[in-house]
């Protein structure tokens, strides 16, 4: 059954809505019905110490991992830069209430929300999104919580950093707090979706399976990049 919004909200938000009642728990697929995944890239410097830059895939944990297996010293508050919050006039705008829809996926865990938000606050880069609207990508997940990127507009998309994107997800904490705990202060989970006024969202859902981070669909058909094996 579809669930009829106003109509000022965006296509994506409508068909949001209508896939929370639908969808299978552990599908790692888009949090929007129709939409592509695409898989993210990342700028970071080699673990080696000399400067490059390396170019990866997959969720911002994943890069961790590779960067990891790369340089066993490597640690990310070094490598990434210290984790800042930016100023509020600094921040992506995500400032209209009615932009932001909460609980309409499946719960996630808020403590890998925040974990995830201060991972994309370090990672280096400008994400890049395909052309719309049709594409979205993981760029965190844990715990079986995903952070998810997704272009509305009908061209593809460029951000200044993920820092953009790390702003959507902290929108969604904000005003999304489970108010089944409330009485406990911070609620423990946390679902939603925030909508930027240039035509792109930030969704945080759970029942992702995080062991499916670097699924890939193209014009090729359904691939996944190779993923670094971790003892």
């Amino acid at each position: 059954m579809f669930v009829s919004l106003r109509t000022t909200f965006p296509l994506a938000l409508m068909v949001a809505v209508a896939w929370a009642f639908g969808q299978d728990a552990q599908s790692p697929g888009s949090p929007i019905p129709g939409y592509g995944i695409f898989v993210p890239r990342w700028e970071v410097p080699s673990p080696d110490g000399s400067g490059k830059m390396l170019s990866l895939r997959g969720t911002v944990e994943e890069v961790v991992a590779q960067m990891q297996d790369m340089g066993p010293s490597f640690d990310i508050d070094d490598q990434f830069g210290k984790i800042a919050t930016p100023p509020i006039g600094k921040r992506a705008a995500f400032d209209d209430d009615k932009d932001t829809l909460c609980h309409i996926f499946l719960e996630g865990n808020r403590s890998a929300v925040h974990v995830g938000i201060d991972y994309l606050r370090t990672v280096q880069g400008r994400p890049q999104n395909g052309a719309g609207p049709a594409n979205c990508g993981r760029v965190s997940c844990r715990n079986n919580t995903g952070i998810w990127w997704c272009n509305d507009a009908q061209s593809p998309k460029e951000l200044e950093s993920f820092k953009d994107i790390a702003d959507g997800a902290q929108r969604v904490l904000e005003k999304c707090q489970d108010k089944l705990d409330a009485n406990q202060g911070d609620g423990m989970t946390v679902s939603g979706q925030a909508f930027h006024k240039d035509s792109w969202n930030v969704v945080v859902r759970g029942g992702d399976n995080c062991d499916n981070a670097g699924v890939n669909i193209n014009s090729r058909g359904l691939g996944r990049f190779p993923r670094v094996k971790r003892d």
